[in-house]
């Protein structure tokens, strides 16, 4: 092979084009060229071996003890030496280049964090590891999943007053080049006086700033991150936080986490049918309620009516106000339970469900049957994984108990209308928000995992799979 060294240098840059992690350093003297991904490179052995045989006084002494621990790398021709240079620096080796030869050491043993999971994503089947408050090691829990030259990783500068950097992962390849590209575009027009967590990174890069629904996925989860990813969507590392931020999103997106293609097909679409069911739940519970009771009461069956009666006899207040009251008190505890630490929270959660709420119902303040939908409706809440987009529905769901309060069933009708042309309407990196085609995928009826409105079409020419 008649490739000179500043020729091996130069094809390895273009191989990671867009990959700022890569680090090129000339050593002794410009003698030799070193390359190395610095999120995966174990300093010490750096330290024990570059930088120490280095030092020498005597720069031939010092290259004769790096090639004693060299290992070189043979190819059968510049394609099959790339690709062998690309896999070591990947797997976080050392390559080095001198005199036309190309050669490596070990040293894939980053500093790596004790497993620990993620204190927000309860896991049951699959890795435990999360993400941590360092970019670097976050970059690097990433890296050790794809290892491969097109997992893109470009540098940005987001602070306003004083540096603050952000990473941006892409596949390159799988996702679409107008969704790179408005990433892209989006982190250089981003300049930030503060930044204390990535999913503040999200809140500024949103395309509808005030809406409910979030439209972007945040996440501590490696495996999570490295699903989107090789989905053809963009990840955002922010240093001093362990969330990562990924989008464009579909609103089926918030439904699905990455342990449910760890199980059985049958019950993983089980349970994301009863995330959907639980939504629904969850928004319309209190709601329907108060419709009911108020204007609709001729749909009761006539025991539960009498039931219902009984219960409300002694309720002073309307049923729009008795639900908003009851409401209003789970959310009370709901935020106690959060902030409290955790001995305490089990304490008041237990406290709050059992005591507060018998004894609401013996001073006559709601009644029996209300208490079990305001629970049913809560309990339902719980179930959906996103934690963004369940604040969202708890704020929702008052809006829809005014409504049903106000006009019954006709503005419980107006409240799903609003919110099916407001999820229509959104978008995610410009990408659709709702996206039909979607379903089959999220529900396990197709083996194609990949959303077709983000892949690049070209993925799927090549009969591309995941």
């Amino acid at each position: 092979m008649s490739v000179v060294q500043s020729d091996w240098v130069k094809l390895t840059r273009n191989e990671f084009v867009n990959v700022n992690d890569l680090t090129v350093e000339a050593i002794l003297g410009g003698q030799m060229t070193i390359m190395y991904i610095h999120h995966l490179l174990n300093k010490n052995e750096y330290h024990q071996v570059i930088t120490a045989f280095t030092q020498d006084s005597d720069s031939n002494i010092a290259l004769n003890r790096l090639m004693s621990v060299w290992n070189p790398l043979q190819g059968h021709n510049e394609q099959d030496m790339l690709a062998k240079i690309s896999e070591h620096i990947v797997n976080g080796d050392i390559v080095g280049v001198y005199n036309n030869q190309v050669g490596m050491i070990n040293s894939g043993a980053a500093s790596f964090r004790s497993i620990q999971s993620s204190a927000k994503e309860n896991v049951i089947t699959g890795p435990h590891d999360a993400f941590v408050e360092s970019a670097e090691i976050n970059a690097s829990l990433i890296r050790r999943r794809i290892r491969t030259p097109k997992l893109k990783g470009i540098k940005y500068n987001i602070g306003k007053d004083f540096p603050f950097y952000a990473y941006l992962f892409y596949v390159e390849g799988v996702a679409e080049e107008d969704v790179i590209s408005e990433a892209c575009t989006r982190m250089q027009n981003l300049h930030m006086r503060e930044v204390l967590d990535g999913n503040e990174v999200a809140k500024q890069m949103d395309d509808t700033p005030f809406a409910v629904f979030p439209q972007w996925i945040g996440t501590e989860r490696p495996d999570s991150v490295t699903q989107y990813l090789l989905n053809g969507k963009v990840a955002i590392i922010t240093d001093n936080s362990p969330t990562v931020v990924v989008a464009p999103v579909n609103f089926l997106d918030f439904f699905a986490v990455i342990g449910d293609n760890y199980e059985r097909w049958h019950f993983s679409r089980f349970i994301r049918f009863l995330r959907l069911f639980a939504f629904t739940l969850t928004l319309m519970t209190s709601a329907f309620y108060v419709a009911v009771t108020t204007y609709h009461y001729q749909f009761i069956p006539p025991t539960l009516l009498e039931t219902m009666i009984t219960s409300r006899l002694r309720v002073p207040f309307e049923p729009m106000m008795e639900a908003l009251l009851m409401e209003g008190v789970i959310e009370i505890l709901r935020e106690a339970g959060a902030r409290l630490p955790t001995k305490i929270a089990q304490t008041i959660g237990i406290v709050g469900g059992l005591v507060i709420g018998q004894a609401i119902v013996q001073a006559g303040l709601t009644g029996n049957v209300l208490i079990v939908a305001v629970a049913s409706s809560a309990l339902a809440s719980f179930i959906i994984p996103n934690y963004t987009l369940e604040t969202s529905m708890r704020a929702l769901r008052f809006i829809n108990i005014v409504l049903a309060g106000l006009m019954g069933y006709f503005g419980i009708v107006i409240f799903i209308s609003l919110i099916i042309t407001r999820l229509c309407h959104l978008r995610s990196l410009n990408k659709e928000y709702i996206d039909l085609s979607y379903f089959a995928d999220f529900f396990f009826w197709s083996k194609e995992k990949r959303p077709r409105s983000v892949v690049q079409k070209s993925y799927f020419r090549r009969g591309g799979r995941s």
